[in-house]
């Protein structure tokens, strides 16, 4: 342990800082692509205007990854019966064609030059519905064809809040929500070939049903997208080779282009994309519908909540879990009742197309708004839904499956001997039912843990038993070690691996080794382990900004790779999520940190821990490598279908003996 880290922050949004290195990675077109540019002609007839609302926000003042698809666009072919049109605004920064960061504009791809064709002459709020509204009228009425198509460009933040970040807004909490969507949709009423989200976590049945009024298909991602997103000089060669193809083809392309750069570059990039035919949307909430309701007449008005809540915990879920978000048939699949064959035959139909890389699992195309770890969000999907035209019948299953996981909450966790408090008051909440709490205050007590996590002692090995009910309440077991440092401990973090022996019990083992970067130890923290990989996150200071250094390894291999890093607590109290990673170059000082706790077991501060890492021209090294020395103290943390933590006593490790 070395000298205090600073925890101190500017309360403004933390910026992604976007590497030119990793942005040319990005441009995988070659120049056999910009050549067959020259050769494509237009077997159709349509006419065909596509919209691009470009918010630049942070990825375009910090990486110029707005230019840069721009720059693919002016190397495409633009066919003569093709409007290809952008709005700009939302950045305090453009990198590139004195695009002006003080007003909105609006620009025209036409003969491989950026031609501007409106200025505002004032910022206009990205994040505004209005703002919205005005450019798909604009190009409605500037540009009127057979086809339209419309493209949001930014940040997303999934079914909660919605689509993009505007840097020039002072309110940084303020997005395009769905109901704002469907509203400045509503106030225009055109209808688009597709609509496209080329941002992170808009590919959910909320986004679908709010927009399926104004569009053939949806595309869009599951899954957060790498910040370079979408490959455009493909997606307009495609609109540009028959303005009359069906979308579902188009759709392909974006699909295809997408997937591919990021299965070539980015081993450990979860990309997905997926067309959505969104005639269909009617018949998935329909038959969603009918699911959720025998989720809550079947299981939760019966005392049933455990199986719902470990579908929930188990089902695939996106931006590393953060945001309740979850694939929509991997759930249904777990919950397993008589209305599961119907709703996945519905999204069959509906998501006509998806990929994903090589290593993601348990993807189908459409994901879903489930309010479990974080009930906070809720508030505001309640707020959402009537404006978007979901019943209260589908409602009210969500309020109710959450006002059962708010009941549940302890107000208090141990660890280390000590007792911290958790403010766990969701009464301050419209949605939260009182009357469901005390109609499942028996439940309550039967799945209560009030047993202590006593280890006990196996042959050669620890290991803690509990009961066949006491196993059943639990979701998910992490593998956590303290350092003693001769001052007090530091937490190493916590590692998913665990496994029972012959009796059911949970085997309490470890091999004294731990991750190390450039052969440091570092305290890391599992997010993500599918049977194919493993990601985790390393508190960091990466040139002075907090960040988590992201590290992931294939299962079958003994080293990893650093990934990249990401901000923390980039967009304030939303699920805006940050769009990739920032690439660590050569000449990059990284200064691991530590939380560190009193032998009372009561945490003290956040600390500097080992030497500043100079980055190098090599890749970092990652790998287990045996702690040298000292005492560590090994538990489980175990969390319960209601969240709660419990934490077993620990077992000591000498690593000099």
């Amino acid at each position: 342990m070395s000298n205090k880290a600073s925890r101190s922050k500017s309360s403004w949004l933390i910026i992604i800082i976007m590497i030119v290195v990793f942005m040319a990675l990005r441009n995988t077109s070659t120049d056999s692509d910009y050549e067959e540019s020259s050769k494509i002609t237009n077997s159709g007839d349509s006419t065909y205007t596509l919209m691009v609302y470009m918010c630049g926000s942070d990825l375009e003042s910090q990486g110029g990854y707005a230019s840069a698809d721009i720059a693919e666009m002016l190397k495409a072919k633009v066919d003569d019966k093709v409007n290809l049109i952008i709005e700009t605004g939302g950045t305090k920064k453009w990198q590139n064609y004195g695009i002006s960061n003080k007003s909105n504009q609006i620009y025209k791809v036409e003969n491989n030059k950026l031609n501007l064709v409106h200025d505002f002459g004032q910022l206009k709020y990205m994040s505004f519905p209005s703002t919205l509204a005005e450019f798909i009228d604009y190009c409605r009425n500037q540009y009127p064809a057979d086809k339209y198509g419309l493209v949001f460009w930014d940040h997303g933040g999934g079914a909660v809040s919605g689509y993009g970040y505007d840097e020039n807004n002072p309110d940084e909490e303020d997005t395009l929500t769905l109901a704002e969507i469907k509203a400045a949709l509503d106030a225009v009423d055109l209808k688009f070939e597709f609509i496209g989200f080329d941002a992170c976590l808009m590919g959910n049945i909320e986004t679908a049903y709010a927009i399926k009024d104004h569009a053939n298909y949806l595309i869009a991602s599951e899954e957060t997208e790498p910040g370079t997103g979408w490959n455009y000089l493909k997606v307009v060669n495609k609109l540009s080779s028959n303005t009359s193809d069906d979308t579902t083809e188009f759709g392909k392309t974006v699909v295809d282009s997408f997937i591919d750069s990021n299965n070539s570059f980015f081993s450990y990039d979860e990309a997905t994309l997926s067309v959505i035919d969104l005639s269909k949307i009617e018949n998935v909430y329909d038959k969603l519908n009918s699911f959720l309701q025998e989720i809550k007449t079947e299981d939760l008005d019966n005392n049933k909540f455990a199986k719902v809540a470990k579908a929930v915990s188990n089902s695939k879920s996106y931006a590393e879990g953060e945001y309740d978000t979850f694939d929509l048939a991997d759930f249904a699949n777990k919950v397993n009742n008589s209305q599961t064959d119907a709703l996945i035959d519905a999204l069959e139909e509906a998501v006509v197309y998806n990929r994903t890389t090589d290593l993601v699992e348990n993807s189908n195309g459409l994901s879903i708004y489930i309010p479990y770890k974080d009930l906070s969000y809720y508030q505001k999907m309640t707020e959402i839904y009537p404006k978007i035209g979901v019943s209260e019948d589908y409602v009210s299953t969500l309020t109710k499956f959450a006002s059962i996981v708010a009941g549940g909450k302890n107000d208090y966790y141990v660890m280390n001997s000590h007792t911290y408090e958790v403010d766990n008051n969701y009464s301050q909440y419209s949605w939260y039912d009182e009357n469901t709490v005390e109609q499942y205050s028996d439940y309550y007590e039967e799945t209560e843990y009030n047993g202590t996590l006593e280890i006990v002692e196996k042959d050669d090995y620890y290991a803690l038993q509990l009961s066949d009910e006491d196993w059943e309440i639990v979701s998910d077991i992490r593998c956590e070690v303290m350092l003693d440092d001769g001052e007090g401990l530091i937490d190493l973090g916590s590692d998913n691996y665990y496994e029972f022996d012959d009796d059911g019990d949970l085997m309490v083992t470890f091999d004294r080794s731990w991750i190390c970067i450039e052969g440091q130890l570092v305290p890391y923290y599992v997010t993500e382990a599918t049977t194919k990989y493993t990601k985790a996150r390393v508190p960091a200071y990466l040139n002075g900004e907090e960040v988590y250094i992201i590290v992931g390894w294939q299962n079958d291999s003994a080293e990893g790779e650093v990934l990249g890093a990401q901000y923390v607590d980039g967009y304030g109290n939303t699920t805006i999520s940050q769009r990739g990673l920032v690439q660590i170059k050569s000449g990059d000082k990284i200064d691991i940190i530590c939380e560190f706790y009193k032998y009372d077991g009561t945490y003290e501060d956040q600390y500097y821990y080992g030497d500043t890492i100079e980055v190098g021209k090599d890749d970092l090294k990652v790998d287990y490598r045996m702690i040298p020395s000292g005492k560590t103290y090994v538990y489980y943390h175990i969390i319960d279908i209601y969240g709660n933590d419990y934490y077993t006593e620990a077992v000591e490790y000498n690593m000099d003996e």
